[in-house]
């Protein structure tokens, strides 16, 4: 079977990890094609993968009048990158197109040519705001096939949608279990207000008054590495809170960590938070809904209220001065994310690709 992946770049972000493990999973026994953007691509990629790089069109330049932001949400780059969908799907005729995220889905609703059409949403669609959700149910209302992490956002959209939905989690793997030896707290996720990495360093802000030992450290990229930044100084936690980037040994950086702390607003299934729980890091997390349905009624990681900083730092806490208790969260935790293991979850899209 020849398959064709469109994602927007591949430069981390989980649903990039996503692709990385799917497209190598699968090219054991198939033609897998990648079309991405020509950027930095920062997770390994199998030989056997093929990448087409698609070419960014020109915008209009809007901001003159206040409307820069409509550059990216045009119906016209959405067309022109449709339209090299396109063109290389004529040429390699794949079997099956999988888009992951709003632009590639809208890219594969608008692009023609055969194949089945199957459209992946990574996030909370109403949380990212009315236009992201109408952009995710016109694609889905065209696809054939629509992959969701979980129930609760598969019941976000109407019957017309969910009667082709599949519910299929995220695959994960680490590369190293976790020592625990040290006083680090940890994070991993792209500096976006999404993970509200704020609330988590005003936690912590807190939490170091009586724990002057403990550093944080917070692994990822995004744009607002400066708002953070003037944060930590503004609080004078110099030499306390670390933005340490994305690495590409984010498992061997953190495995030393006392703790792994999750501040997201609201996600998708959390791929950091599960591969800290396979590797046996003791977690705690804001009560989010792709995290309640990911956890069921099991104990494997603490929960916090959302943006509740006084109840975060209250777990931090309790994680800190009770080694008992951490090892009983790392023992669940890793019970629970093996259910998301590579071994897992690839046999859920093969099922998917190849049922009639």
């Amino acid at each position: 079977m020849k398959i064709l992946i469109v994602i927007s770049n591949m430069f981390g972000g989980g649903a990039q990890r996503v692709v990385s493990r799917l497209a190598n999973a699968l090219s054991v026994d198939n033609d897998v094609l990648i079309m991405t953007s020509p950027t930095e691509r920062a997770y390994p990629l199998s030989g056997n993968v093929r990448i087409f790089n698609m070419v960014e069109p020109e915008v209009l330049d809007l901001s003159r009048f206040g409307l820069a932001r409509l550059n990216m949400m045009s119906i016209r780059r959405s067309l022109a990158l449709s339209w090299q969908l396109k063109e290389l799907k004529k040429h390699e005729k794949p079997d099956v197109t999988i888009s992951f995220l709003d632009y590639p889905n809208m890219m594969n609703a608008f692009a023609g040519g055969g194949g089945l059409k199957i459209m992946s949403e990574r996030n909370n669609p109403q949380r990212k705001g009315w236009i992201y959700y109408l952009k995710e149910l016109f694609s889905f209302s065209i696809g054939n096939k629509i992959v969701f992490q979980t129930e609760a956002v598969k019941n976000m959209f109407p019957f017309w949608i969910r009667r082709k939905a599949f519910i299929i989690p995220n695959p994960v793997q680490v590369e190293c279990l976790a020592s625990c030896c040290s006083k680090k707290i940890v994070t991993v996720g792209r500096l976006h207000q999404q993970k509200n990495h704020v609330l988590l360093i005003k936690a912590f802000a807190q939490f170091s008054v009586t724990h002057p030992s403990h550093t944080l450290h917070i692994y990822g990229k995004d744009y607002g590495e400066c708002r953070l930044d003037s944060l930590i100084k503004g609080m004078s936690l110099e030499g306390k809170v670390f933005l340490e980037g994305f690495r590409d040994d984010v498992h061997e950086a953190i495995a030393d960590a006392e703790q792994f702390v999750f501040s997201s607003d609201y996600e998708g299934t959390p791929n950091a938070l599960l591969e800290a729980m396979m590797m046996g890091l003791p977690c705690i997390s804001t009560d989010f809904e792709g995290v309640r349905e990911m956890l069921g009624d099991s104990e494997a990681c603490r929960l916090v209220p959302v943006g509740d900083e006084l109840e975060l730092v209250k777990a931090m806490n309790a994680f800190a001065d009770d080694e008992v208790l951490r090892r009983g969260y790392s023992e669940r935790g890793m019970r629970l994310a093996e259910e998301y293991s590579l071994e897992k979850v690839i046999p859920q899209w093969r099922s998917l690709l190849f049922r009639k």
